[in-house]
């Protein structure tokens, strides 16, 4: 079945007040079918504590605060109930339209625009928030509009957006208020022991020059183990780790004032599944955690180098799925990379489109995702990373491990279901250094492109 032909519209982004941000939206069908949404539009009780989303109305959608590196969803009344509009499963026409509203927690004082995050299109970045105090929004049809500012709500629903970035020792989680370096516990010891290795030498180096810029006075390191052995074994020997990385960078950060925590997890807080190597390397770490560090200032990036082909560069499939898909690899199908367009704050959009040339129906649920092992939840467009030089950026997660970006297992199907010659296009935000003027990109299971302007 072909992939359906929508247009989002943007009709307005309102503070309504210091507390409430309303946004409305408009979904314009320019297809030949119906456009089924099915759950897409509604937020993932998989990946949400209880009694914080509402399966029946379009609580997926969230706004950015990009200067704060927060994402903020729907308000939700103490009943429980979304302030924002109630539909379920929603279904548009051919050549008709659908108005949606919510209402979000507002930004904090000094934000002027913010992103729109909307399950299944491109996120829209920078939109100026405009005030118009005293607005109203419809939430269900043939029921009177409601007052935002005045409905009892429950806390509101705000995550903090982490950018990682990664090489061959270590990753970086930004939260944009924390910076926690995440180094392999198998690059800092020797098997079961805690006794620094000479390479771990280097990669402590390059974490204390970044304590010294950060203007923070306390600094964590925690140790974690994978759950082989046991609790006997796991919990003092993620102690002694963390112990011996604290006392290296205390000889190493040169900036007085700082106070160390040091503190050993074993196997209590993983990051990923221990249920395969990589997750359980993944979970084998020491984590140094402190104030993140003011970016420092740089001039305006340079022009991109010319290329004969600014976007659209293909990648082909290749003949072997990637270790750990999970169902059918595609005979023949290719992926063209639209565009990497910068927004602020260092956010990016990258946009691509998948291409069905074989002769079976292609099903992008399981695709573009991550390693199972990695740290991302369910399946969506982790696995596709922007490299330049030695350094790997990760599409943007929440604190849940949720990717910002189409989550397939909602995603009705006849939209993920791409038929032999039709195309399907698909996005995932980054953020980049503002001096990065192109990447390559590496999808799993298709030919790494080089030299992607950032545009």
């Amino acid at each position: 079945m072909q992939s359906p032909k929508a247009r989002l519209d943007l009709l307005a982004l309102d503070r309504v007040s210091d507390k409430v941000v309303v946004a409305r939206m408009r979904v314009v069908n320019q297809d030949l079918r119906e456009i089924d949404f099915g759950t897409t539009l509604a937020a993932s009780a998989t990946v949400s504590a209880p009694g914080t989303t509402d399966a029946n109305a379009v609580s997926a959608i969230a706004l950015l605060d990009g200067a704060n590196s927060r994402l903020h969803y729907p308000l939700l009344g103490t009943d429980g109930k979304c302030l924002c509009t109630q539909v379920i499963l929603p279904k548009v026409p051919p050549g008709t339209s659908l108005d949606l509203a919510a209402a979000f927690p507002a930004p904090v004082a000094g934000v002027n625009s913010l992103g729109v995050v909307f399950p299944g299109a491109p996120p829209l970045l920078d939109i100026p928030v405009v005030d118009r105090p005293g607005g109203t929004l419809a939430v269900k049809a043939g029921q009177a509009a409601v007052d935002p500012t005045k409905v009892p709500t429950r806390d509101a629903q705000i995550f903090p957006v982490i950018a990682t970035v990664e090489n061959d020792s270590s990753a970086e989680d930004d939260t944009g208020t924390e910076l926690s370096v995440r180094m392999s516990a198998d690059v800092l010891f020797a098997l079961n022991k805690a006794d620094l290795t000479p390479r771990a030498q280097k990669v402590l180096k390059d974490v204390a020059a970044k304590i010294d810029k950060s203007t923070g006075s306390t600094v964590r390191v925690d140790g974690h183990t994978d759950i082989s052995g046991n609790d006997a074994i796991n919990n003092p020997l993620s102690e002694r780790r963390a112990k011996s990385v604290e006392s290296e960078l205390k000889k190493l950060v040169t900036r007085s004032g700082v106070t160390y925590q040091s503190k050993g997890y074993g196997s209590s807080q993983p990051v990923a599944s221990n249920d395969s190597a990589k997750g359980r390397q993944l979970n084998r770490r020491v984590a140094v955690t402190f104030t993140r560090p003011k970016p420092a200032a740089v001039q305006t990036p340079l022009p991109a180098a010319p290329s004969a082909s600014p976007s659209g560069l293909v990648a082909k499939i290749q003949a072997a799925p990637p270790a750990g898909h999970v169902g059918n690899w595609p005979k023949s199908a290719t992926v063209r990379f639209d565009g990497l367009r910068r927004g602020g704050a260092g956010y990016a959009v990258l946009t691509w489109t998948v291409r069905n040339d074989g002769p079976a129906t292609l099903d992008v649920n399981s695709l573009f995702t991550a390693d199972p092992g990695d740290t991302y939840r369910g399946n969506s467009v982790s696995g596709v990373v922007l490299t330049a030089a030695d350094r790997r950026y990760r599409a943007l997660r929440d604190n849940r491990g949720e990717c910002i970006g189409p989550r397939f297992e909602v995603v009705d199907g006849s939209i993920k279901q791409v038929a032999k010659g039709e195309e399907l296009t698909l996005s995932a935000m980054f953020k980049l250094p503002d001096d990065l003027t192109s990447v390559d990109v590496e999808v799993p299971g298709f030919d790494k492109v080089e030299g992607l302007p950032v545009g």
